[in-house]
C-alpha cells in the first residue's frame, strides 16, 4: 500500500533553514520551562511517596479530602479520577516519611473513617514507594537513557557512518527536549509509566530514522555523481509514504486512548503522541539536515 508515489521530488532540505527556526523555537521554549514553571513534577515512583485510588461514596470535594488528611501529610496531591454509581474515585498522593510507611493502609483508612463517616470511603489502591527507592530508580532511568544513546551511536557509526550516528542522536536529544518541555509546561506527572512510553519513542523513532538512513546508504551507491542534498531528498522521497503510514495508523490507536483511555492511559498517551508527532517531523527535517551539516567535516563515503 502506498499512499505517497515512489517518485514524489519534494525538496525537503531546500527548506531546512525554516526547519532549523522551528526547532530552535520548539527546543527555546522548551527550556524555558524550567526557569519559568520549576522541575518536572516527578510522581512517586521517583520520589517516594505514597499513591492510593480511592472510593467516596458521598458527595465530596478535593478540598474536604485535603483537609482530611492533613495529619497524615503537608500537602497531599488529589486528583478526582472518575465518577460512578456508587460514588466518586479519587488519586491521591502524598509524600510520607519512611518510617511511618508502616500499616500505612490501616491508619489511612482509619483517617478517612473519621473525616467522612465508616462505611463510606473504601480504599482500593494503595502503592507505597520508599524515597531512597524513589531516588535510585531516578538515578537508574537517567541512566538507561544515557548509556541506550551511547550505544545507539556506536551501533549508528558501524552500520552507517558517524556522521548519520551522531545525526540519529541528535535528532532524539531534540525530541527529548522536546517531550520535557510539554511535561513541565502543561505540569503532568512524569512516573515510570511515562518514562516507558517515552522509551518506546525513543526506539520509535530510531527505527524511523535506521530505515531513511538504510535508503541513503543505498542512494550513496547508486547516484555517485550527485549532490548530497539530492540523495538526502531521494532517499526521503522513497521513505515518505512508509513513515506517513506508519506513524498514521499508530496515531490512531494513540488517539482512541486520549478519547477513551483513563487518566493514566492518558498521560501515557500524551507522551507517545507528542514523540511520534516530532519524532516523524525531526527523522525528516532534522536528521537529514544534520547529516548535510556534518558532512563537512566528517564526510559521507561514496561508492
Amino acid at each position: 500500500m502506498e499512499l505517497i508515489p515512489p517518485n514524489t521530488k519534494f525538496d525537503f532540505l531546500g527548506r531546512r533553514y525554516y526547519a532549523y527556526l522551528v526547532s530552535g523555537i520548539l527546543i527555546v521554549v522548551s527550556l524555558l520551562s524550567y526557569p519559568v514553571m520549576g522541575r518536572m513534577q516527578l510522581g512517586i515512583d521517583f520520589t517516594g511517596g505514597v499513591m492510593a485510588q480511592i472510593l467516596f461514596k458521598k458527595q465530596v470535594d478535593t478540598g474536604e479530602i485535603r483537609s482530611a488528611l492533613a495529619p497524615l501529610s503537608a500537602s497531599p496531591v488529589v486528583q478526582r479520577l472518575a465518577g460512578t454509581e456508587t460514588g466518586e474515585e479519587y488519586i491521591v498522593r502524598m509524600e510520607v516519611p519512611e518510617e511511618e510507611t508502616a500499616d500505612f493502609s490501616k491508619k489511612l483508612q482509619d483517617t478517612l473513617d473519621q473525616a467522612f463517616g465508616k462505611g463510606s470511603v473504601e480504599i482500593r489502591g494503595l502503592e507505597m514507594v520508599g524515597p531512597k527507592v524513589g531516588r535510585d530508580l531516578r538515578e537508574s532511568a537517567i541512566w538507561a537513557t544515557v548509556i541506550a544513546l551511547v550505544l545507539l551511536l556506536i551501533y549508528m557509526g558501524f552500520r552507517f557512518t558517524l556522521s548519520m550516528g551522531l545525526g540519529a542522536v541528535l535528532c532524539l536529544l531534540h525530541d527529548l527536549i522536546i517531550v520535557y518541555g510539554f511535561f513541565v509546561w502543561t505540569g503532568r506527572e512524569f512516573n515510570l509509566t511515562i518514562l516507558a512510553a517515552i522509551l518506546t519513542v525513543v526506539g520509535y523513532d530510531i527505527n524511523d530514522t535506521i530505515v531513511l538512513c538504510d535508503r541513503v546508504r543505498d542512494n550513496v551507491k547508486a547516484m555517485k555523481r550527485n549532490s548530497l542534498v539530492e540523495i538526502l531528498n531521494s532517499a526521503i522521497n522513497q521513505t515518505l509514504s512508509r513513515t506517513v503510514l506508519t506513524s498514521g495508523f499508530t496515531l490512531l490507536v494513540v488517539i482512541a486512548l486520549l478519547v477513551y483511555g483513563t487518566t493514566v492511559l492518558r498521560d501515557f498517551a500524551w507522551a507517545l503522541f507528542v514523540g511520534m508527532i516530532f519524532g516523524t517531523y525531526s527523522s525528516i527535517f532534522v536528521a537529514s539536515p544534520l547529516v548535510l551539516a556534518l558532512d563537512r567535516y566528517l564526510p559521507v563515503k561514496r561508492g
